[in-house]
């Protein structure tokens, strides 16, 4: 049954659902979860102008939704159209990613380009250190790209483990089972797919979840809405982040 914020207040405090010898693994979108971007047009025209420097075209890149995406896909869809293969973007990747971390330096060091969406910092600094969780990341964007995002507004000490990026797979459906087999290694221990929490802000966070097994919860601080969320039948949906009393506690009955 799908929660709304009212509902997880009134839940039961039932005994958390998760081993006594591992923590739950919560794996975090980034865009539109964890942090918005204030300088967006001028961030599509830097990341437009070195596709076209690598590829000879961006494509149709301006035409491309990006929501809930991974950049192979969005990569794919947007220069397929120009005789660009995917054998070929795959080639390219590691200058892709070099140059788009470029991209996001030279723009922090002239302004903020990030802003944490509601209550991140506050929900990260509760629980990062408590023992019952386990904090890494779920996201389309390619991995180094992902990393620096995290730098540049101060939240990358906040996860662990290496988690499953836009660089590991087109298909976003793919990327838990990727998280879920390198957190395993880390804890060198099974883990079934009940035991993962994804959490997201767009419908494709609540499909790779369900295509995996994982629990999810979706959060309404992106381009969707909670009724466009709930649609989809996540688990719960969340305004946004900034109640962690109402989180851990939906985290006990999900």
């Amino acid at each position: 049954m799908t929660r709304n914020q009212d509902d997880i207040l009134q839940a039961s405090s039932n005994p958390q659902r998760t081993s006594k010898k591992l923590p739950r693994i919560l794996l975090f979108d980034i865009d539109g979860t964890l942090i918005r971007a204030v300088r967006r047009p001028q961030y599509r025209g830097l990341i437009n102008d070195m596709l076209t420097e690598i590829f000879g075209t961006c494509g149709r890149i301006r035409e491309v939704d990006f929501g809930g995406r991974t950049d192979l896909s969005i990569y794919r869809e947007a220069l397929e159209c120009e005789g660009i293969t995917m054998e070929l973007i795959h080639e390219k990747m590691p200058v892709v990613e070099i140059r788009m971390v470029k991209i996001l330096e030279s723009l922090a060091a002239t302004g903020e380009v990030f802003k944490l969406c509601r209550g991140v910092r506050e929900m990260l600094d509760s629980m990062h250190e408590d023992e019952r969780f386990f904090l890494s990341l779920l996201t389309g964007n390619v991995e180094k790209l992902a990393e620096a995002k995290l730098r540049v507004v101060d939240i990358h000490h906040y996860f662990h483990g290496r988690g499953a990026f836009g660089s590991d797979a087109e298909n976003r459906d793919h990327l838990p089972e990727i998280a879920a087999q390198r957190i395993r290694e880390h804890f060198q221990q099974p883990i079934e797919p009940e035991h993962f929490v994804i959490i997201g802000d767009t419908p494709r966070d609540i499909s790779c979840a369900r295509y995996f097994g994982a629990k999810v919860i979706a959060v309404a601080t992106g381009a969707h809405s909670i009724e466009e969320l709930n649609s989809y039948k996540p688990d719960a949906v969340l305004q946004d982040l900034s109640d962690t009393e109402a989180l851990l506690k939906l985290l006990q009955v999900i």
